[in-house]
């Protein structure tokens, strides 16, 4: 018999909504799912100081639904895994740059980390890159303040090393795309869009680099906001990359994978 698990785009703060869309999906196709991923911009601002420590304009610091499921007055109906991407409150997530749970049924993977789930190695890497801060560590948090608080949305080179000590990985997260997925067919797609003047300055070489040497067999990202899907053909297996929305394009934001009985990961298809 098949389990199914959901992955979520950038949340931004809208957990109802992200529960409330999978719960729809739930009813619609009368299954459950097992567990939900989530591949940064999750934005689990506890209250109103978290919103000051995120690389954010003023008008982006919005608290969101996270207070509701912190305060334990709602709940998350299944597991929820999340990375961080570049809009978080990192004087909270950063007090445990390892992993923690946030709030009851709901775990932080850290900077770069990794949980076991349902038979499935899922590894995770936090934020997005810059290439003057990769070789460089992180401020303290006790500078958080002080500094500019874009310093913390980046991961840096003993992430990347952490991430390449794993022995072998099922399901990589990343919040940003790695270089060189786009295909040719789709280059004009990108060109000159939200965060992309052309295709192939989309994505980063040190994600593309996690796949080559983890070969996971399905990798997730977000952080573009729009949904992309692409195969990538390494020596000794075909990954699946699959690029989604945020919870502002609905059900562009979510997909669903079948777990078979053999551990084979694939996109539902109702």
């Amino acid at each position: 018999m098949n389990d199914y698990f959901a992955v979520v785009g950038d949340v931004h703060g809208q957990m109802n909504k992200m529960v409330a869309l999978l719960q729809a999906w739930e009813k619609q196709q009368r299954k459950s799912l097992k567990f939900v991923l989530q591949v940064g911009d999750f934005e689990p601002h506890r209250h109103e100081a978290d919103t000051l420590t995120m690389a954010a304009s003023s008008q982006h610091r919005q608290i969101g639904d996270f207070p509701q499921y912190y305060q334990k007055t709602k709940h998350f109906p299944w597991p929820v895994y999340f990375i961080a991407g570049n809009h978080e409150p990192h004087g909270f997530l950063d007090e445990k740059p390892q992993g923690f749970y946030a709030t009851n049924n709901c775990y932080y993977l850290g900077r770069a980390g990794k949980v076991d789930v349902e038979g499935l190695t899922i590894a995770g890497l936090s934020g997005i890159y810059d290439q003057a801060h990769f070789q460089h560590e992180r401020p303290p948090l006790s500078v958080i303040h002080q500094t500019s608080r874009k310093k913390y949305t980046y991961f840096n080179e003993a992430d990347i090393d952490a991430l390449l000590s794993l022995a072998s990985v099922d399901i990589l997260l990343l919040h940003e795309w790695p270089s060189g997925i786009i295909a040719a067919q789709d280059d004009a797609a990108f060109l000159q869009q939200r965060r992309s003047l052309r295709s192939d300055l989309v994505g980063n070489d040190y994600a593309r680099l996690l796949i080559e040497a983890l070969s996971p067999r399905l990798v997730l990202c977000g952080h573009m906001h729009r949904r992309y899907r692409q195969s990538l053909h390494l020596q000794n297996r075909q990954v699946s990359v699959e690029c989604l929305a945020s919870l502002h394009e609905n059900q562009d934001g979510f997909a669903v994978f079948t777990i078979a009985d053999n551990q084979d990961l694939r996109l539902f298809d109702a």
